[in-house]
């Protein structure tokens, strides 16, 4: 099922983000201190890293203030099915935060009844904790009849694309960005109102984005960033996602034009200068269904001499496992 699709929405929503971007400049030179002080902690978030074991099915994270707090002491969000259930405090070795801010929640959401102080990573309060969650079925509880299942559908995707060997990739060529082989939360100083789409400035609290990758092989691949949505229904249409996915891949490329933008780059992953002329991606991500829609597929949407190139992503799953991906995305 394809709706009608203007080329003259997507640039309007373009220009709207830049011109949000550039009547509030202040983000620059915080971007700017975000990435030196990430930068400077590479050294210590790489040997904490190699120093923790992470086991299945909870995952590490990062975000940017933890990153850039992490000079110290490193710490890692440890979620599971994509959300936080805890925290990890490299300190002379791995400990485990205590919960207690986390307890009524990961009550409510998964009934989880442990509740622990700070104690050792590998220490028996804490096995206890890991095999709670490794036991039990990978599902929310429901809470007033609702079930958010967006971050579970994101923690499986980026399993899925964390997978070393393409052979055993849904989509081959497809990697997230990470710091450090962590998970990295890439927040942005923009937001999409609800279903109008309309960009505004929210300075430190702005929308993140979902899902963060490179695609490509080696040296050609490029940045894409994915708006993940767990329905995929009339009243919520990919069109809408793709537009809040280029809000925040526009928010990308003016950081990468900043003057901090090669050491995002770099952060990124890559260790090249930024190409001249930049192409990024924005992709929906959503399940498969009759409501498909693929007629975006492939539209450029010029900035200067950069352009991003919108793209779909349409997945099927089954026991909490991707199974068949669907999109416009290289996959050669």
């Amino acid at each position: 099922m394809n709706a009608v699709v203007d080329a003259s929405e997507f640039r309007q929503i373009v220009e709207a983000t830049r011109k949000s971007l550039q009547d509030n400049t202040e983000w620059i030179q915080r971007y700017a201190k975000y990435a030196e002080e990430i930068s400077k902690n590479i050294s210590q978030l790489s040997a904490a890293k190699k120093n923790i074991h992470e086991w299945d099915p909870l995952k590490f994270y990062i975000t940017i203030g933890t990153a850039k707090s992490s000079y110290r002491k490193p710490e890692f969000q440890v979620r599971y099915l994509g959300q936080r259930v805890a925290a990890i405090l490299f300190k002379n070795g791995p400990l485990l935060k205590t919960t207690k801010e986390l307890d009524v929640t990961n009550l409510r959401n998964f009934g989880c009844e442990i509740s622990l102080p700070k104690v050792d990573w590998v220490s028996a309060e804490a096995t206890k904790f890991r095999s709670f969650f490794r036991n039990r079925e990978p599902i929310r509880v429901k809470y007033n009849n609702k079930g958010n299942d967006e971050h579970r559908v994101e923690s499986m995707l980026l399993t899925e694309f964390s997978k070393e060997k393409s052979i055993n990739k849904a989509l081959k060529y497809i990697k997230p960005v990470k710091i450090e082989k962590l998970r990295f939360s890439m927040l942005t100083p923009v937001k999409a109102s609800d279903h109008k789409l309309e960009p505004f400035y929210s300075s430190q609290s702005g929308g993140g984005i979902d899902i963060f990758t490179r695609v490509g092989n080696g040296r050609s691949s490029n940045l894409c960033i994915m708006e993940l949505k767990d329905e995929n229904k009339r009243g919520e249409p990919p069109k809408l996602a793709i537009q809040q996915a280029l809000i925040y891949a526009t928010f990308i490329r003016e950081l990468l034009r900043s003057d901090s933008g090669q050491i995002w780059w770099k952060l990124f992953g890559y260790s090249k200068k930024i190409p001249s002329n930049l192409e990024l991606f924005a992709a929906c991500v959503m399940p498969s269904n009759q409501y498909d829609d693929k007629s975006f597929a492939g539209m450029e949407i010029p900035i200067e001499n950069d352009k991003i190139t919108l793209h779909y992503l349409y997945f099927q799953e089954e026991n909490n496992k991707i199974t068949q991906i669907e999109t416009s995305l290289n996959n050669k």
